[in-house]
């Protein structure tokens, strides 16, 4: 691949992606990129022109990676150009790598409010973009679910070929755990706050992130609620629970004793074996219950 020699020092091959993901699983990257603004991503992007297949990458926390190499360029945006927090008025300007629990506390301290439901999610904001991530904005309140859709104004992406766009909140299809965001990589995207109480909102934030702590299984490597959960129907954590598998296990991959919606890594897990837990807890939910669960968490291979 024809890069500046700075470009190719942000290169490397055979990345194991197990150390890059927050289940511990997956074998390694082709190509593994990080480049440092946006003039050396644009390079790179019309570089390997559709050679490898692209996968931005964030902090992992939603993936099952399969082992052996995987013939990809994984690009992780870490450089400083993509980290930053601009704040003005109730907007803010926010790089795609930039950590959820970096960004709420830079809010917080601006007595900015409305993001409280992003609270404990482990993550970066183009993780929490593409997936349209999404939660209970105060942990006692039912109908104040919120996601990313409810507070994005624009987002900055470039194209496979290197192309910058800009893509106003009514340009993007945002859906249940999913948008049209995710044929692009992410470089920045514009928040749109409220003003609100700080102790208010800190308050919120303390609560909800206790929320998680108390409900969900931080004990063991995972990707987070691993099923989405079906509409018009119990949470698929509860479906899971009803069919008695908490506890039930394949190879290393459990499916936890404290929430059933998390499938852990219990030690040497491979993707395989998550796999056919998947499939066992798919077939035994659909053969009581008549509903056919999806991943939330992507599957890359």
């Amino acid at each position: 691949m024809n890069l500046p020699k700075h470009s190719k020092n942000s290169m490397k091959a055979l990345e194991p992606l197990s150390l890059r993901t927050t289940f511990k699983i997956g074998g390694r990257a082709k190509v593994w990129y990080e480049p440092r603004d946006r003039q050396e991503l644009t390079h790179f992007l019309k570089n390997n022109d559709g050679r490898l297949p692209l996968f931005a990458i964030g902090a992992g926390s939603n993936l099952l990676i399969k082992e052996g190499t995987i013939k990809r360029a994984f690009i992780h945006l870490c450089g400083l150009d993509f980290c930053g927090i601009k704040i003005s008025g109730t907007k803010a300007e926010v790089g795609a790598g930039v950590r959820i629990g970096r960004l709420i506390s830079a809010l917080v301290q601006k007595d900015l409010g409305g993001y409280e439901f992003l609270a404990g999610i482990p993550g970066t904001i183009g993780g929490a973009l593409v997936m349209n991530a999404g939660a209970k904005n105060d942990h006692r309140d039912a109908a104040s679910h919120r996601q990313m859709s409810d507070i994005t104004s624009s987002v900055d992406v470039f194209d496979k070929k290197g192309r910058l766009i800009r893509f106003k909140r009514e340009d993007i299809d945002f859906f249940y755990r999913g948008s049209s965001l995710k044929p692009y990589i992410i470089v920045s995207a514009c928040l749109e706050l409220s003003r609100c109480d700080k102790m208010s909102v800190g308050e919120r934030i303390k609560n909800n992130i206790a929320d998680r702590i108390e409900c969900q299984d931080w004990h063991y490597p995972s990707a987070g609620s691993f099923f989405k959960n079906p509409s018009g129907a119990d949470p698929a954590g509860r479906l899971i629970d009803l069919c008695g598998l908490k506890g039930f296990k394949v190879g290393g991959a459990q499916i936890s004793c404290k929430h059933a919606n998390f499938i852990v890594n219990v030690g040497g897990a491979t993707s395989g074996d998550v796999l056919n837990l998947m499939e066992i807890i798919r077939e035994r939910v659909y053969n009581r219950f008549k509903i056919k669960l999806e991943p939330e968490v992507e599957i890359v291979s």
